[in-house]
C-alpha cells in the first residue's frame, strides 16, 4: 500500500497567538508538515517566493485590509497550480465570494477545530471542496442568488435555482460548482433533485422546461 506524501503547508497570520497555535497544532498530524509561517502579506510574499510547499493556508484580514486577497494572487501567479485555504473570522458573505473570486479552493471559520483543519487540508489536496458552514453558506447565498420569484416553482430550493439558472447559461458541473462555492458532488446531486422536481431525464430536458416557462429572461 502506497504512502501519500505529507502535505506541505504555509500559514500566514497577523496573530501571533493563533499563527503559533495552528502551526503546533497541525504540525502534530503526522501527514501535514508546516514548512513556512508569515505573520504579514509582504513576509508572506517572501516566504512563498521560495516555494517548497504545496498548500497556502491564509487570514483574509492580514492588516485593516483585505491583504489575503493580493497575497492569494500572488501566490498563483508563481505558481498556478498552487491549493490555497483562507482561515479567517469574518462570517461576511462578501468576503466569502470574493476569496472564492481569487482561487480560493475552501474558506474556513477559525472557529473550526484542528481535525477540521486537517481534513479539509487532505480534502483540498485530493481535488475536493470541502463545505462551508450552513451559516457562512446561507449568508452567500444571500449574496450569489439571482432574485427569484418569491415562490420557487415546483419546491425548488434556492440552492436548486441557482443551478438551474447557471445551467441554462451553459454552466458545466465545474464550472457551478466553483461558482457558488460547491464541491461537483453537490451539484450533481442537485441535479438529480431538480430534474426528479421538474419531471424531466436530463440537464438538457432541464434547460428546456426552464426555457417554456420563460423563468430565467
Amino acid at each position: 500500500m502506497m504512502h501519500k506524501p505529507p502535505i506541505r503547508i504555509i500559514i500566514v497570520d497577523d496573530h501571533p497567538v493563533v499563527l503559533e497555535g495552528l502551526s503546533a497544532g497541525l504540525g502534530q498530524f503526522p501527514n501535514i508538515h508546516v514548512v513556512g509561517t508569515a505573520a504579514s502579506e509582504a513576509e508572506g510574499k517572501e516566504v512563498i517566493a521560495a516555494g517548497g510547499f504545496d498548500l497556502l493556508v491564509t487570514d483574509l484580514y492580514l492588516s485593516a485590509n483585505r491583504d489575503g486577497l493580493e497575497l492569494m494572487r500572488y501566490a498563483r501567479g508563481l505558481f498556478p497550480e498552487l491549493k490555497v485555504i483562507v482561515l479567517s473570522y469574518s462570517h461576511q458573505p462578501n468576503d466569502v465570494f470574493d476569496a472564492n473570486q481569487a482561487g480560493a479552493d475552501a474558506y474556513l471559520v477559525k472557529d473550526s477545530d484542528l481535525e477540521e483543519i486537517a481534513e479539509a487540508l487532505e480534502t483540498v489536496m485530493d481535488g475536493g471542496r470541502p463545505s462551508l458552514k450552513p451559516e457562512l453558506e446561507a449568508a452567500l447565498w444571500k449574496k450569489l442568488r439571482d432574485v427569484p420569484p418569491a415562490e420557487l416553482p415546483l419546491k425548488l430550493t434556492e440552492r436548486e435555482w441557482e443551478i438551474l439558472r447557471l445551467m441554462t447559461l451553459g454552466g458545466t458541473n465545474e464550472e457551478i460548482a466553483q461558482k457558488l462555492y460547491l464541491s461537483p458532488r453537490v451539484v450533481r446531486r442537485s441535479n438529480t433533485a431538480i430534474y426528479q422536481k421538474l419531471s424531466v431525464r436530463n440537464r438538457s430536458e432541464a434547460i428546456a422546461h426552464a426555457a417554456r416557462e420563460k423563468w430565467f429572461k
